[in-house]
C-alpha cells in the first residue's frame, strides 16, 4: 500500500484490498501438522506391530528348538557353561608362582641362600628366612628386592650372628600384580 502524500484524503475508514493472511496461514500450518503428526504415529504403530510380530515368530522357533533339545543335554550345556565361568574366575584370580618365584631368585644375591620362603597373597605379604655370610650381603639383597617391579617396602628382621653366617628374615610387601 503505498501512501499518496499529494492527495489528502479525510476518508481514514475506507478499506483496503490488502486482508491480513496470517490467521489462514497459521490454520493451514496446524492442519499440515496435525496430518503429518496423525500419519507418523501410524507409520510407527505399524512399524512397531510388523516386529512384534517377527520377534513371536522367532520366540516360536526358539521354543521348538528348545522342546527337540533332549533335557539330558540341556543340563551337561548348562552344567559346562557353569564350569566354563568357573574356570575363568579362577584364571583370572590364580597365582603364577612360578613368575614371582623366578623374580626373587633373578634378585638374590650370591652369598645368600634361603631357607624358607612364606606367601601370603591375601596380606600381599612374602616372608623369606635365610642364611649370609655378613650383614652387608643382607643389605645388598634388601637394595635388590626394593627395587624389584611390584615390591613397596623391604624389612630385615631378627639378624642374628650364627658362627660365621648370619640368619635373617626379610619381610617384603608387595603389590597383588606381583603375584599375578
Amino acid at each position: 500500500m503505498a501512501f499518496d502524500f499529494e492527495k489528502q484524503s479525510n476518508d481514514w475508514s475506507s478499506k483496503s484490498s490488502y486482508g491480513t493472511t496470517w490467521p489462514k496461514s497459521l490454520l493451514v500450518f496446524a492442519l499440515v501438522f496435525l496430518v503429518l503428526t496423525v500419519a507418523v504415529k501410524f507409520g510407527f504403530d505399524f512399524l512397531n506391530q510388523q516386529q512384534r510380530s517377527l520377534i513371536q515368530k522367532e520366540d516360536q522357533k526358539i521354543e521348538l528348538e528348545k522342546q527337540s533339545f533332549p533335557v539330558e543335554n540341556q543340563k551337561a550345556v548348562i552344567t559346562f557353561q557353569k564350569s566354563v565361568k568357573n574356570l575363568n574366575v579362577l584364571l583370572e584370580n590364580k597365582i603364577k608362582t612360578s613368575e614371582f618365584l623366578l623374580s626373587i631368585a633373578n634378585n638374590t644375591h650370591k652369598e645368600i641362600y634361603f631357607t624358607q620362603l612364606n606367601a601370603d597373597t591375601k596380606e600381599n605379604a612374602i616372608e623369606i628366612n635365610g642364611v649370609a655370610t655378613n650383614l652387608g650381603v643382607i643389605s645388598q639383597a634388601a637394595s635388590a628386592f626394593s627395587n624389584m617391579d611390584g615390591v613397596t617396602n623391604v624389612e630385615v628382621k631378627n639378624a642374628r650372628n650364627v658362627g660365621s653366617n648370619v640368619t635373617f628374615t626379610l619381610g617384603l610387601i608387595v603389590n597383588s600384580s606381583f603375584f599375578k
